[in-house]
């Protein structure tokens, strides 16, 4: 027997045309949301489950695959979420002992809590196990998400949301089903590339016994000093392009980015002292650090003028804030957990600028800025050492965080828990993946782009689950 396979390519790439000019016709929009619907479920520490019948079942199992696996953005945990449709077992078992349109009814009931999601694939609309999970889920405070086709059928009007693929043809809609699974798959892995949430390097050791919270300023707190290293670096390679030693350009610039970096967290004038060692290396005078330091802020002092004076004339506090920091140490406060500061930033400046973003209040356990001196009893690390000597404070119960060697590597060799804050402070939102790198590097045992999930951060510090 011969087949016309001529004919057969042509009612193909026929068929394959009608579906891509039918999905065209999608609520993109709602899809959006739904995609929304499902991160905040994530953030919030809740379960997605899915479900379906036949190729609908499989839509459902396929979604999560993708959304534990292929949602993985920068190698992070996935969703939790379960398909209803997977065990044979549990399926057959519950229809045989009770009823088919029970299969998924059950399973809801024994599984979800309020505010967990439910996902849906029917064609019709009409499956009773659908439904009758649908409306279990409703019943129970959870939110449900259906995907139907034709006129939506009985879980229209049941589903909080429901996206119908535009068209009669059960083929078509299931196509367009998948197209809509992986698209979410897709856009939600995209999204969370910037979102992050929490990176788990080693958990809690002793979660809910956190009764103190340290945190570093510039960079982890403030946004005021944001492009500091772009006033530093290039001053210091300034400084030692003029010694009789000098390098090239491309190796100046790495051993001051690499000092640099590595005296993050300490007094500005340790940064100084590393200077001057290096212009003596290279055949250079000697200098005070202390003058160094004194044109480094004069510098940094015109970078950032116009931001105090916005603060001054009434500017939204926010904008210079990481994302979520107020709330969290709000948070913090109501559970009882005490908030201190400790910065490399001179003592003064810190209160000013606590002052002028109005958060000083909400260290309740006090400030901590650096001295005019090079006295090496006032380093950062004596500070935090004071701060946890004076306030008795054991150190297992002391959570920091830091985007700076300093408070992660103290606070974690003393046995506390370290969050590594690597905020990419020009976007205000994602990872600065160089930072996150040294912070890893430095011992944090987890690591946040800000505090735009203070619930989840607070959750994981008390109960030590995400």
């Amino acid at each position: 027997m011969k087949i016309d396979t001529a004919t057969l390519e042509q009612d193909l790439q026929a068929y394959t045309q009608v579906v891509a000019d039918q999905v065209m016709k999608t609520n993109f929009a709602l899809l959006a949301e739904i995609i929304e619907v499902m991160i905040q479920a994530k953030f919030k520490g809740k379960k997605i489950f899915t479900a379906g019948n036949g190729g609908s079942g499989s839509t459902a199992s396929h979604m999560a695959n993708d959304f534990l696996k292929g949602c993985r953005a920068h190698n992070r945990e996935g969703f939790n979420i379960e398909s209803l449709a997977d065990s044979s077992a549990i399926i057959t078992c519950l229809a045989n002992d009770f009823a088919y349109e029970d299969s998924y009814s059950i399973q809801v009931r024994t599984k979800g809590t309020r505010g967990d999601v439910l996902v849906v694939f029917s064609g019709s609309g009409n499956s009773p196990n659908i439904v009758k999970a649908v409306e279990a889920a409703n019943e129970m405070g959870m939110i449900t998400i259906g995907f139907s086709g034709r006129d939506g059928g009985r879980i229209r009007q049941l589903c909080q949301y429901i996206l119908l693929a535009p068209t009669d043809c059960m083929e078509q809609l299931e196509d367009m089903h998948m197209i809509y699974e992986h698209a979410m798959a897709t856009m939600t892995r995209q999204t969370l590339e910037d979102l992050w949430g929490m990176e788990i390097v080693r958990y809690p050791r002793h979660p809910g016994k956190i009764k103190a919270a340290l945190f570093d300023f510039d960079g982890t707190v403030s946004l005021i000093r944001e492009g500091w290293q772009d006033i530093m670096i290039p001053y210091f390679i300034e400084v030692l392009s003029e010694t009789p030693g000098a390098e090239e350009s491309k190796e100046l610039q790495q051993c001051v980015r690499d000092f640099v970096d590595r005296l993050t967290g300490k007094q500005t004038v340790f940064q100084c002292i590393r200077l001057d060692e290096e212009v003596i290396k290279r055949g250079g005078s000697h200098r005070d650090p202390m003058e160094y330091k004194a044109e480094y802020l004069r510098r940094l002092g015109l970078h950032i003028a116009h931001r105090h004076a916005d603060l001054k004339a009434g500017a939204d506090p926010e904008q210079y804030l990481v994302p979520g920091i107020s709330d969290l140490l709000k948070a913090l406060q109501a559970q009882g957990i005490k908030c201190y500061l400790a910065s490399g930033t001179d003592h003064e400046n810190v209160l000013e600028e606590a002052q002028l973003l109005k958060i000083r209040e909400l260290f309740d356990g006090g400030i901590w800025g650096a001295l005019d001196t090079q006295a090496s009893n006032c380093t950062k690390t004596q500070a935090i050492k004071r701060i946890i000597e004076e306030n008795k404070i054991d150190p297992t119960e002391l959570v920091s965080f830091g985007d700076g060697y300093v408070e992660i590597e103290l606070v974690a060799g003393l046995g506390g828990y370290t969050f590594g804050v690597a905020t990419d402070e020009v976007r205000r939102k994602g990872i600065n993946a160089w930072k996150r790198r040294r912070l890893l590097e430095a011992g944090a045992d987890a690591i946040i782009p800000d505090f735009a999930c203070p619930e989840s951060i607070l959750r994981f510090i008390t109960e030590g689950v995400r």
